[in-house]
């Protein structure tokens, strides 16, 4: 049984929400994300290993997991929005960011296959920045409900949970440092140095290189630096022999030289 994405769980009949969630419950190669290669590098792998929760209320238990695709450059959610799911991107790539009084955009940070959307969401009635594609960006949804009762008691689940808010605050940290204290040249090798390891760590890169879909004003956006510059540094990078890029991707060709310019101590 197969409920579509886009049928929410108030508009379901009972018998249809208890059917989809024992079918879970009894058979996870039902789980829609049964073969996604990122269940391991999040909640996933350790939510979709255990039974949920049983709830003892006469309400119709809540559709637990569900999938929806989001077109390149559409909103996955607002700032001030109010959602009842927790998110993780399967595929694609978005970004986490606020809009200022005059227009501006300051990126938070940019996300790939298996990151949180945003890891408050569990304790945070309200989303506190907005979120938008990238690219096209698939991603599943959890009920909040239910992730917040299997974490009450389940230490696995809740360690899961605190190594996302570790991440997220060497992540914070690292872009106050950027903002603060380092040049345009040190900004940039740091982003690459970042999106580098995170890609390798989930088997995404190929070789060296891996897709780059963030125009350089985006760039610009998430290192507090103007377009210009940006294509200035890459040029820069480009010329020494540090990077090479072309449509939409972005190969390394000296790490040792990145880390030099752009690493930052653990």
């Amino acid at each position: 049984m197969t409920i579509p994405p886009e049928i929410k769980s108030s508009e379901l009949a009972a018998g249809q929400t208890d059917e989809y969630c024992t079918k879970i419950r009894n058979d996870r190669a039902a789980s829609l994300c049964a073969d996604c290669p990122m269940r391991n590098f999040n909640i996933c792998g350790v939510l979709l290993g255990k039974p949920l929760p049983e709830d003892d209320s006469s309400r119709p238990k809540p559709i637990w997991q569900v999938q929806k695709k989001v077109p390149a450059r559409r909103n996955i959610k607002n700032a001030g929005e109010q959602a009842d799911r927790v998110s993780v991107i399967c595929e694609g790539w978005a970004f986490r960011f606020v809009q200022l009084p005059d227009g501006r955009r300051q990126i938070l940070s940019i996300l790939i296959p298996g990151d949180v959307v945003t890891t408050t969401r569990l304790f945070d009635d309200t989303v506190r920045f907005s979120i938008q594609a990238l690219t096209e960006v698939r991603f599943c949804g959890y009920a909040r409900s239910t992730l917040r009762a299997q974490l009450i008691g389940d230490a696995e689940l809740l360690e899961a949970w605190a190594s996302l808010f570790i991440v997220e605050r060497h992540e914070h940290f690292g872009l106050l440092i950027d903002l603060g204290s380092r040049s345009a040249d040190e900004r940039i090798a740091h982003l690459i140095l970042d999106l580098t390891g995170r890609l390798e760590r989930r088997g995404i890169m190929v070789d060296p290189s891996f897709t780059f879909p963030l125009p350089q004003k985006l760039v610009g956006a998430v290192t507090g630096l103007t377009a210009e510059h940006v294509n200035r540094v890459f040029g820069s990078f480009r010329k020494m022999g540090l990077i090479e890029t072309g449509k939409r991707y972005l190969r390394v060709l000296d790490l040792a030289g990145l880390q030099r310019i752009g690493g930052l101590p653990c």
